[in-house]
């Protein structure tokens, strides 16, 4: 009898019986000199599958979602979105796959205040147009769309979501639908025929950069709000292609110039009113700045972003009057979230010394890159990812780091909640 409970409970520890795991407490079975003082309590920890297109860092996979009560989690593996019990780490919820749907391809990086998400899975043929939105409280489907068209295989959806739609780049169709039935909202139409476009997406706004030979005038940015259905603004003669929306508050863009192989690329900013507002070449050192949608932050206060750095993952902050780089961090550190004592990491490089065993959590001055160390990201094993490698995501509110990665030990993913210290 008793060998026969060993092989079973080896078996449910395999498996993963019931869909999680839980750790509890402080891991007082590591040697006491072992653990750094300043460990901070691991709640729990849950299984959590790799997929190929997480592996690959497409897409948004690896946002991290928060309701009353859970950490939302989505990846393209059978699991794909789900909701963990923020406070044992138990699977709550697991939302639907559309019928005739396949894998989770994308996920909107947040959802919106109402507790709406949204989700594009494969539609068939590796093509990710299937989009549906769902109510994070529970993970019911509140409707969904095949936007699968006739252009040729989607690999890089994109997808957006305020209060009042969702939006998405996916093939041909760049539209707005009502969050409340999925009813079309808007729907993007090119100014000529000739047009060359390219096209920013963000919760609050959709950026289009047209080039168009047989119409006036002949280059032109449009601003839309995606809440209402008139354009924002118009900038004439602004020839610049678009590569991607870093912020709503200012509404910040890169941009390009010049060759299609090396281009130049710069930092535009606009004002409220949708006006240019300052303009910087990403040059010299700025060269180096990496705009990961997971570590990028703009602070709206202090008119400052954030983004990753150099060959290693740091860190570094420019200020979006001057253009001028405030601090930089090398080595390994990655954004978890911000509250009132800043900008929150995870690095592996902290300035005071040398590289840390563990894994440290930060709280870094958005303005003087100054650090203050909350505490040690201990795992008894150090079997840690860097930092780069982890999906983060911080709750001010319970003072709680949940961490997203796969174990160095034995290549296990996992999610784990680890409780900080306070003050």
């Amino acid at each position: 009898m008793p060998l026969i409970l060993v092989i079973v409970l080896v078996v449910l520890i395999a498996t993963g019986a019931g869909g999680y795991f839980v750790l509890t407490g402080d891991d007082s079975s590591a040697p006491a000199a072992d653990r750094p003082a300043n460990a901070m309590t691991r709640l729990w920890e849950a299984p959590s599958p790799l997929s190929q297109r997480e592996g690959q860092d497409e897409n948004g996979l690896r946002s991290m979602w928060f309701n009353n009560d859970d950490v939302i989690y989505g990846d393209g593996d059978g699991e794909g979105v789900r909701a963990y019990d923020r406070k044992t780490g138990k699977k709550k919820w697991t939302v639907r796959t559309p019928r005739g749907a396949g894998e989770v391809c994308a996920m909107s990086k947040q959802p919106s205040q109402d507790g709406v998400g949204a989700v594009v899975f494969d539609a068939g043929g590796d093509d990710c147009s299937y989009l549906s939105v769902v109510d994070t409280d529970t993970g019911r489907t509140l409707w969904s769309k095949n936007l699968q068209d006739d252009s040729g295989a989607e690999h890089r959806p994109r997808v957006v979501v305020n209060q009042k739609v969702v939006a998405v780049t996916i093939g041909t169709t760049y539209a707005g639908f009502s969050v409340s039935g999925g009813a079309t909202a808007w729907r993007l139409t090119s100014r000529g025929h000739l047009c060359t476009n390219s096209v920013g997406l963000s919760p609050q706004y959709l950026a289009v950069m047209s080039n168009c030979p047989d119409e006036k005038p002949k280059a032109q940015l449009a601003l839309q709000d995606l809440e209402y259905p008139g354009i924002h603004s118009k900038v004439t003669g602004e020839k610049r292609p678009i590569e991607q929306i870093l912020s709503d508050l200012p509404l910040t863009l890169v941009m390009q110039d010049g060759s299609s192989v090396d281009p130049a690329r710069f930092l535009q900013t606009y004002t409220k009113e949708g006006r240019p507002d300052h303009s910087f070449k990403l040059d010299g050192e700025l060269k180096d700045l990496d705009f990961d949608s997971r570590s990028t932050y703009v602070d709206e206060d202090e008119q400052v972003l954030v983004a990753q750095y150099g060959a290693n993952k740091g860190l570094a902050a420019v200020d979006l009057r001057t253009g001028k780089l405030l601090w930089k961090k090398r080595g390994s550190v990655a954004t978890a979230g911000v509250d009132s004592d800043g900008l929150i990491a995870v690095t592996n490089s902290p300035d005071s010394g040398a590289s840390a065993r563990d894994p440290l959590l930060l709280s870094i001055g958005v303005r003087d890159g100054k650090e203050k160390v909350k505490g040690a990201v201990y795992d008894p094993q150090h079997s840690l990812p860097a930092p780069d490698a982890m999906s983060l995501a911080w709750n001010g509110n319970d003072n709680v780091l949940y961490v997203q990665g796969e174990r160095l030990s034995d290549d296990r993913p996992s999610v784990q909640a680890f409780k900080a210290p306070v003050g």
